[in-house]
């Protein structure tokens, strides 16, 4: 089940916007044991529709007329929450995304 909470929605519906969640994977290395690895993080955008590219690579989950396009690589664990993280002043609204992990 998705859930989008009330601000959000709000702001992606007032500009008819979509969420976009997808992984970014990052290396960390360590130099006191010569180790690599690969960490992959959840990354959520909110973005025209026209801009996502790929829509193949997406499974689409629709919220009230609002669409939220997730990545097929990530496994979905509970409900999906949608979420607004607090506003800073002068900065966009940032948002983060429950109920993924990515493996």
């Amino acid at each position: 089940m998705l859930r989008i909470d009330d601000n959000a929605f709000n702001y992606a519906q007032s500009k008819s916007l979509c969420f976009v969640v997808s992984v970014k994977r990052s290396t960390v290395d360590c130099d006191c044991g010569n180790c690599k690895s690969s960490i992959r993080n959840i990354k959520i955008k909110v973005l025209y529709e026209t801009e996502v590219l790929d829509k193949e690579r997406y499974d689409i989950y629709k919220y009230q007329g609002v669409k939220v396009f997730l990545l097929k690589d990530l496994r979905v664990v509970g409900d999906i929450n949608v979420y607004q993280k607090p506003k800073i002043p002068f900065m966009q609204p940032m948002f983060g995304v429950k109920g993924i992990t990515a493996y």
